[in-house]
């Protein structure tokens, strides 16, 4: 390294290592430096850390798996001096770099920069973030509340307050270079939730945010193409929701269901295209109380659950009406309430049988059968899982319901774990996850994890210690990236039962592996 670059990495290791001593985060630490030094991210955030050019080559091929990653030094400086000279950096390697740096990959990239990448490399530049692997970092998973509520904060405003909005215009002029169709973005992006929703609309096609702000503005009739926008969007939903957890989405599905309550009130619809806007909004009423669920956020979720009722009765669907029964259900399974379980176990299952289809029985049943398996230990449970296994095994027919979209035998047969554990039957349980895992796809974080909580719960039940905190480690790995708390409530209530072996020292390894993760213990 040239004396004089290797004097100013030797300054700026001492004043990030005072600044570390003041619990400063590398993000704070970076953005102290870029107040001195005119360089790139990339080597703001080496600066942060102290590390020769040398020292992050290394980390980042020893962090390939396959042992094959090849960066060398010239290469990396030529990532370094982006775009004033050198070489673009793929979107994969800036989130590697970002786990090394204990960022997000959008830290280490200016506005121009990230502007010139595409739609699908932006989707995974906004996933990277490691932040939790900075020590200094507080990790909060906090749930906004639907507006109105008593006793809850309130939602952001649609319209959010000024500082906001100068994040949201930065952040527009990243994703769009042509003014008047920025300026179309920025208004679907306030009308949407704000920055979150660039997410789901960089993947519209400009005539498509014209036909979704045209309706939005009430200046023409809502047609099926208008429709046909935005069920894809909330489809998008979904598949956010999978793979980061609800903090984000929930903004997004709270402004969208506001803005198709406001098209059902104030639009000329004909019958059929009013029915399908209200089958949005009962969709999106089902995914806000997911995440308020998944957020435990239970008196917000019940809410939205309970207006989505209301659409399926205006629809006349059983089956709408049995799947928001059957979230119910499963809700008060979790809140430890069996009595409120049970009254919606039976609402699902009759609106169930009366809907005819196949699917929406087995998702059903599948409810029916954890909340029979929490009350009872005569295995009317594990009965009623497998008639609904058999179910969605042979309901495959083309026309399943729209919301069913995630159900297959192994997701409805993954249920038989927690049926197994209520029954006292703790080895069956174990064998059932080690199937469904090495059967399960990836993706699926929440349930994957989930099912390892329960194996542990099993393991815990054998006394089989050592092989619980293995399994509590792996599920609390999908804490990062993840914003469910849930998931962050049921790590801590399955460690919670290691408590008579606290003094082991592989229990004491996972405290300290949680403690690293941001999870009390």
């Amino acid at each position: 390294m040239p004396g004089e670059g290797y004097r100013i990495l030797l300054g700026c290791r001492r004043r990030s290592e005072a600044l570390r001593a003041c619990s400063l985060t590398f993000d704070q630490i970076a953005d102290v430096f870029a107040l001195d030094h005119a360089v790139s991210p990339l080597r703001l955030y080496r600066y942060a850390h102290g590390r020769t050019a040398g020292d992050v080559v290394a980390a980042y091929n020893d962090l390939d798996p396959a042992g094959t990653a090849t960066l060398r030094a010239p290469r990396f400086y030529d990532y370094e001096a982006w775009p004033q000279a050198g070489r673009r950096p793929g979107a994969g390697t800036v989130a590697v770099f970002a786990r090394i740096y204990q960022t997000t990959a959008r830290s280490l990239l200016t506005d121009e920069v990230y502007a010139s990448y595409g739609v699908r490399d932006r989707d995974l530049l906004d996933r990277a973030d490691h932040r939790h692997l900075d020590a200094n970092h507080s990790r909060q998973v906090s749930a906004p509340a639907v507006p109105g509520t008593k006793g809850t904060k309130a939602l952001p405003p649609l319209v959010p307050a000024p500082a906001r909005c100068a994040d949201l215009l930065r952040a527009v002029g990243a994703e769009e270079a042509d003014v008047k169709r920025r300026e179309l973005l920025f208004e679907l992006a306030l009308l949407l939730g704000g920055t979150p929703a660039l997410g789901l609309l960089r993947h519209l096609t400009p005539p498509e945010r014209e036909r979704l702000a045209t309706a939005a503005r009430h200046q023409g009739p809502i047609d099926a193409a208008t429709l046909d926008v935005l069920e894809r969007l909330t489809a998008r939903l979904w598949a956010m929701d999978e793979s980061t957890g609800p903090l984000r989405v929930l903004p997004v599905a709270e402004a969208k269901r506001a803005m198709v309550d406001d098209l059902l009130k104030r639009g000329s619809l004909t019958p059929a295209l009013r029915e399908r806007l209200l089958r949005v909004y009962w969709s999106l009423s089902h995914m806000t109380g997911w995440c308020h669920y998944d957020l435990m956020d239970y008196t917000n979720a019940a809410r939205r659950y309970g207006e989505g009722l209301v659409a399926g009765h205006e629809l006349g669907d059983p089956a709408l009406l049995a799947h928001l029964h059957g979230l119910m259900a499963d809700m008060a399974i979790y809140q430890a309430k069996p009595t409120v379980a049970m009254d919606h176990a039976f609402a699902a299952e009759g609106w169930a049988k009366n809907s005819g289809n196949g699917l929406q029985q087995a998702a059903t049943f599948s409810i029916v059968a954890r909340v029979l398996s929490n009350t009872r230990r005569d295995g009317e449970g594990l009965r009623m899982l497998d008639r609904a296994v058999r179910l969605a095994d042979g309901s495959r027919n083309g026309a399943e319901l729209r919301h069913l979209f995630w159900l297959e035998p192994d997701r409805i047969a993954r249920h038989a774990v927690f049926c197994f554990i209520k029954a006292g039957q703790f080895d069956r349980a174990i064998t059932e996850v080690e199937q469904r895992l090495a059967r399960m796809r990836p993706g699926f974080v929440l349930g994957k994890s989930m099912l390892q909580l329960e194996c542990a719960t099993a393991l815990i039940k054998k006394q089989e210690i050592p092989a619980a905190t293995v399994m509590i480690d792996k599920a609390a790995q999908f804490v990062v990236g993840h914003s469910s708390a849930r998931l962050v409530h049921s790590v801590r209530e399955t460690r919670a039962r290691l408590q008579p072996w606290e003094g082991n020292k592989h229990v004491r390894d996972l405290d300290e592996r949680l403690r690293s993760l941001s999870i009390p213990v």
